[in-house]
């Protein structure tokens, strides 16, 4: 009996990855699109506010500090965005600001297509409690 060698092969992300990925950065890019175009809404800054935070609480979790530069470049964008929307209540973005949104995505992207599937889905359930911590605080401060 001989035996066949076997031949290794690439590694990949299983498909429900894949398709949370491709579902994220597809309306990540929309978003982006969105502000650049003009007819950005809340629900397109809450999208890239969301990418921002969960790639910001992977990246410190990873301690990949390249990614860590990319979220603070992007998060100081986000914050100008959201001081101009407070001021003029419209959304817009400088040149440098859609570079930081368009580097946010395709760091995202980048990072997340290198990561497992748990670690992604850990990121987002921690996110989601934060969220809801953030939330009953406003909802607190609103009461007092």
């Amino acid at each position: 009996m001989t035996r066949r060698k076997r031949k290794p092969r690439p590694c990949a992300a299983p498909t429900m990855v894949l398709i949370q990925i491709t579902h994220l950065e597809l309306h990540e890019r929309l978003s982006v699109q969105a502000f650049v175009g003009g007819w950005a809404n809340t629900e397109h800054f809450d999208n890239l506010a969301d990418c921002h935070d969960l790639l910001n609480l992977a990246a410190a979790d990873k301690r990949d500090q390249a990614t860590l530069e990319v979220c603070d470049i992007s998060g100081i964008a986000l914050f100008n965005i959201k001081d101009r929307y407070a001021e003029t209540g419209r959304f817009g973005v400088t040149g440098e600001e859609h570079k930081a949104l368009e580097l946010l995505a395709d760091t995202s992207k980048d990072f997340w297509s290198r990561q497992a599937g748990t670690f992604f889905h850990q990121t987002y359930m921690a996110l989601k409690r934060l969220r809801a911590i953030q939330k009953e605080k406003r909802a607190q401060e609103k009461a007092a």
